[in-house]
Formats: C-alpha cells, structure tokens, sequence
C-alpha cells in the first residue's frame, strides 16, 4: 500500500502481435515496482505478498486504470486501433465491488469496452466456476473482452471453453516449448487451436521466445503471438 501511495509502481507493455497482418493487435499490461531500497522488482517478488496482505485489489485497481488511461493517449495520438490486456487476481473476481470499479474506470477513461481486455487463469477459474461466470458475464455485457489465460499450463480442461464464455485463450509457453519435442502435445495443441477457431474464440501464444517456436505456433495457424522473440515488456 506504500508503494502505491508513493507512486513506486509503474506499467509495462509487452505487444501482442498478428503475425499475418504485420501489426500490434494488443499490448498486454504489466505491473513493476520500482522500489528505493530492492530496485526494480518483477510481479513474481510481490504479487503473492500482495494477494495474502489484500493489497492485490487497490494495486489490481492502478494497473487497470493506468493501462485504460495509456489506451486512452494512444488513441489521441493517432496511432492504430488496438487494445489494452490486463490480468485480474482471483481476489478481484471475488471482489463484490469489481466490476463496479471497472465500469466507472471506463467512464473516468473513456474508453470504449472493446478496447479492454481482461485475463483469467485457468486455475482461478475452476476454483470457483459459478462467481468467475457471474463476473465474466457482466463485464461481457458491456462489451469488454474476456481472455482465459495460461491454457496448458497445468489444467487444460476443454471444459472451461463450454461453462465459461471466454473470447479468447492463450497458449501457455511451456505447452509450446513442449509441443517443439513431443508429437502428442503438437497434435494436442493443434487440436486445441482447432476447437477454439470452430467456436469463434481467439487464440494467442504466449511465451514466444525463438524462431522455433515461432514456425511451429504459425504452421497451426495461430498467427497471434506474444513473448520475448518479438520484445520485452516496455515502458
């Protein structure tokens, strides 16, 4: 919470890119603290202190709004249409006050809800199916678009592509770098792709860190990419 109200947070974007069109089709939002004392610190030395402390839903709540008000500049400057992508906790999909808080960070932004995505792990979303729904559902209803993040990366239930109506999933890395030596986990991944194409849900891979993995995601025709072949996440 002193970290926020000293302003010590700021946001990263890593673009997600379609590889057909040449473009950046997103920019996928990151937290970082720079710190006076540690430095400049990655999610991974803080974000778990800050979900069991609850400091997870006010930090959650900047990076929201710094990503909407940055799409917002974007837009005025004239560049190209693309949206904004941000990660939720499972502490905020609970929270009773979520979506509420969203709604009014889009007015105070103006920003159109289509410009917005959120991202929910595979993890959160089975813990608790029924108030992951509710949420999902009320933001869709606006218009934001909802990402069901890291596939692969543990769970992989086809499942959650029925009971929860995501717009899009994203590949996880390790499943990729997996697929690379393994012809069951390609043809798995393949199929995956596949699927999600057949029910109009878009597919990322994420994690995309050589010209390897690159070829593979591409000849499956998966042509939206993210990861550090193309940059690392930037100011």
């Amino acid at each position: 919470i002193e970290g926020l109200d000293c302003k010590q947070f700021e946001v990263y974007y890593q673009p997600i890119i379609d590889k057909k069109q040449e473009r950046i089709v997103s920019g996928e939002a990151l937290v970082r603290w720079n710190h006076p004392k540690l430095g400049f610190l990655h999610p991974a030395s803080f974000i778990t202190i800050a979900e069991d402390n609850g400091a997870i839903i006010p930090l959650g709540e900047f990076v929201l709004r710094e990503a909407c008000s940055q799409s917002r500049k974007w837009k005025e400057a004239g560049h190209p249409f693309f949206r904004v992508t941000v990660n939720l906790s499972f502490a905020q999909i609970l929270d009773s006050g979520f979506t509420e808080s969203t709604f009014k960070i889009l007015e105070e932004t103006r920003i159109d809800p289509n410009d917005l995505e959120l991202e929910i792990t595979e993890s959160m979303a089975m813990v608790d199916p029924d108030s992951t729904r509710e949420t999902v559902e009320k933001l869709q209803g606006i218009g934001v678009r909802i990402v069901l993040d890291d596939f692969g990366a543990g769970y992989s239930s086809l499942n959650h592509l029925h009971h929860l109506p995501f717009d899009g999933l994203k590949i996880d890395g390790q499943f990729i770098r997996q697929s690379l030596g393994s012809e069951k986990s390609s043809n798995l991944m393949q199929s995956i792709i596949r699927l999600a194409e057949s029910i109009k849900i878009n597919v990322v891979a994420e994690g995309v860190e050589t010209k390897a993995q690159l070829d593979l995601i591409t000849t499956m025709g998966c042509h939206i990419v993210q990861g550090f072949y193309f940059t690392h996440p930037l100011p």
